[in-house]
């Protein structure tokens, strides 16, 4: 990115990678009303390589450890001496309540806006929903552009890099990616994942698991179900897993906070979700919410195939078949 010579602004956001993917369009409205600021983020350490590689940004960091004063003062004093012209807090949670404390009330213009629509006894299905973020902007006086996230700036960023192919994890062929979510009691159970595992496997279609490393262990019991699948998880940063969804076939997902960024590139899946006021989703053409009453298990694997089939992202019988039929 070109030199900046205007004001300094700093962007607060370090709520996850959901929130961060449903305010890219905030970030850009953010750009685009400071065209020569140069605009620094604050997110989450595990954001930072794909929040450098977004074209709205001149610098990245994260907040320090608040439990540790002398890293506390030193933080507060760097933000004081940067001399900030507007800070946009995006995400309005207890970390960047005590930033706006600790930098007293003779700082920069503090702006907050909610990081998303909050639920309530007349829109309960907010919760947990990917937005396009435009009311999260309300509070903050922007003309947020009205569409969905999209992040196929990711793509460009690092796309002659060997890494940033499917084969430098061993994929090749037409894959799928399975993406469990990282709450043991909302996911779809290993045994569901490996038999749609084995049916795509059977139809020329590779699995792929991908998601927090923290989700290993589940990847392995589905692995015990499916030895056809390849285990990606905690393998990948942001921007890989960005690319791997752009040259996915589809997806497959109970929630998982990577879902958010494979639609943002508009790959196109299944969500599993649980029926109730928590129920997520995700406004986006390319994506069916498969909802089930009261146990994950419910949602069959031979239906989500089915689904993914209709959406013309899967095969419509075994490799041998189809190979024949020629």
């Amino acid at each position: 990115m070109g030199s900046r010579n205007g004001q300094q602004i700093l962007v607060i956001k370090t709520d996850g990678l959901a929130a961060f993917v449903a305010a890219e369009p905030v970030f850009q409205a953010i750009r685009e009303a400071h065209p020569a600021a140069k605009i620094s983020l604050l997110t989450q350490t595990h954001l930072h390589r794909i929040a450098r590689a977004a074209p709205y940004f001149d610098q990245v960091g994260a907040m320090p450890d608040f439990r540790d004063a002398e890293a506390r003062t030193a933080f507060f004093k760097q933000v004081r001496g940067a001399k900030f012209a507007k800070i946009y807090d995006l995400s309005a949670n207890e970390d960047s309540r005590r930033l706006q404390g600790g930098i007293g009330p003779f700082g920069p213009k503090w702006v907050t806006g909610s990081p998303v629509a909050k639920p309530s006894a007349k829109n309960p299905k907010r919760r947990g929903e990917l937005t396009n973020a435009s009311l999260s902007a309300t509070s903050v006086g922007l003309a947020v552009p009205d569409r969905a996230p999209d992040f196929h700036w990711a793509l460009a960023s690092r796309k002659d890099s060997a890494n940033m192919q499917p084969s430098w994890f061993g994929v090749s062929g037409p894959f799928g990616l399975l993406i469990p979510g990282p709450e043991a009691a909302q996911r779809w159970p290993a045994a569901r994942y490996g038999a749609f595992a084995r049916m795509i496997a059977a139809r020329g279609v590779m699995p792929v698991i991908i998601g927090a490393k923290e989700t290993h262990v589940f990847a392995d019991e589905i692995a015990i179900e499916a030895p056809e699948v390849v285990d990606l998880t905690g393998k990948t940063d942001h921007l890989q897993l960005a690319s791997l969804a752009q040259e996915a076939s589809f997806f497959v997902s109970d929630g998982a906070p990577e879902v958010f960024l494979a639609a943002s590139v508009d790959c196109a899946g299944v969500l599993i979700r649980r029926a109730g006021p928590e129920t997520m989703s995700i406004p986006n053409r390319h994506v069916i919410t498969l909802t089930v009453k009261t146990d994950l298990a419910e949602a069959q694997p031979e239906f989500v195939l089915q689904a993914l089939v209709n959406m013309g992202v899967a095969p419509r019988g075994p490799a041998h078949q189809r190979v024949g039929a020629r």
